[in-house]
């Protein structure tokens, strides 16, 4: 079936092949364009049949933006920024904000896939800044999603937090960008209602009383249905949310390093390297994701940045045999410091509980 899509689409761009060379290139970028989101392997091929030399310098910038956005759409890595330039150093001249923030989007795509990190983020938050002016917020939406994945593939987490946020909002802006639609049309036939009901005051007032109530309530019945559907898209972005911060939890370095640990035997001459950067990696992740530092502070601010360590790694179910040498200290001594963590700093000596399981159920729920 999408081969013979495929060939209807070729067969068409062959029969106005015959017409002016700018009309043909017209049609092939618009119809590329159209196809983008659906069928992004037909507009692929539709925009290869298009000859580069009969484009002007607007058509050029268009076909260049299309060719770098088929490869980004297609998951394909990005080689040369070459024709993403172009595009941009037109669009910076004659664009509009929209059109300004997809060429600095696709840029930042192409040089994420370079590695040239500082160009990238410059202009991922360039890309931002003009989708904010605009009011395209399903494209503002898919540069922070970008821009997230962007950060956490450098380990930037709380960054990518922040991204995954503003996307968040975003969507929800889209959605109620929808219903403002309604609104305003509610709203017309609103003041449609009122003037009827001034027209008829003096000749059926007791009709235009229950005319009042049935519009009245079926307004409450459409905004309450309008109310439940915008919460039941809430809930499922939060549970989307959540479920990406988890992701980000799970697939870190630092937190594969700390497992490295938890399966370590306590005869196992090896340690594994943890470096200060991992214990700050470590502890910058788990308070984004979870509090759990500003938590256990809170219930105690005596304790120090040792015992704030020896909390992350009991969070993970690491037994301190296998992290006690990282501690410089013997099992015996660092068993002793969990109890006195728990009894003195904590205050939880009635508690039945274990320091592991309190500082587990501290670090449960993703925040926020």
């Amino acid at each position: 079936m999408n081969n013979l899509r495929i060939l209807l689409y070729m067969a068409v761009l062959s029969l106005v092949a015959c017409h002016p060379e700018g009309t043909n290139v017209k049609q092939g970028l618009d119809k590329a364009t159209q196809l983008m989101e659906q069928d992004p392997d037909t507009a692929s091929i539709i925009l290869e049949s298009i000859r580069v030399n009969q484009m002007d310098e607007a058509q050029l910038a268009e076909y260049n933006l299309l060719c770098t956005r088929v490869n980004e759409d297609k998951n394909i890595a990005h080689t040369s920024d070459k024709q993403i330039k172009q595009a941009v150093s037109y669009y910076e001249k004659h664009g509009d904000e929209y059109q300004k923030s997809k060429a600095y989007y696709y840029l930042a795509c192409v040089e994420s896939d370079l590695n040239r990190k500082s160009d990238a983020e410059i202009h991922f938050k360039e890309a931002i800044k003009l989708a904010a002016l605009t009011e395209e917020y399903e494209h503002l939406a898919k540069i922070c999603k970008r821009c997230s994945l962007y950060y956490q593939k450098y380990g930037n987490f709380d960054e990518a937090l922040e991204m995954e946020r503003k996307a968040y909002a975003g969507q929800l802006m889209l959605n109620d960008s929808k219903n403002n639609s309604t609104m305003i049309l509610s709203s017309a036939l609103g003041m449609f209602g009122v003037m009827s009901l001034l027209l008829g005051l003096f000749w059926k007032k007791s009709r235009q009383a229950h005319t009042r109530l049935d519009v009245i309530r079926e307004d409450m019945q459409k905004k309450e249905a309008e109310s439940e559907k915008l919460m039941l898209q809430c809930n499922h972005l939060e549970e989307r949310y959540q479920s990406l911060q988890q992701h980000i939890y799970e697939s870190s370095p630092v937190i594969s390093k700390v497992r490295q640990f938890k399966e370590r035997t306590v005869l196992s001459s090896k340690m594994p390297s943890f470096s200060e950067k991992d214990w700050t990696d470590l502890l910058r992740l788990q308070e984004s994701i979870y509090g759990l530092v500003s938590k256990l502070k809170k219930i105690s601010p005596k304790l120090t940045e040792e015992d704030i360590k020896v909390c992350a790694f009991l969070r993970e179910g690491v037994q301190p045999a296998c992290f006690a040498d990282l501690m410089k200290l013997t099992t015996e001594t660092l068993t002793r410091r969990i109890s006195r963590i728990k009894t003195e700093k904590l205050m939880l000596l009635n508690s039945k509980d274990s320091l592991e399981d309190i500082v587990r159920s501290l670090g449960m729920a993703p925040v926020v």
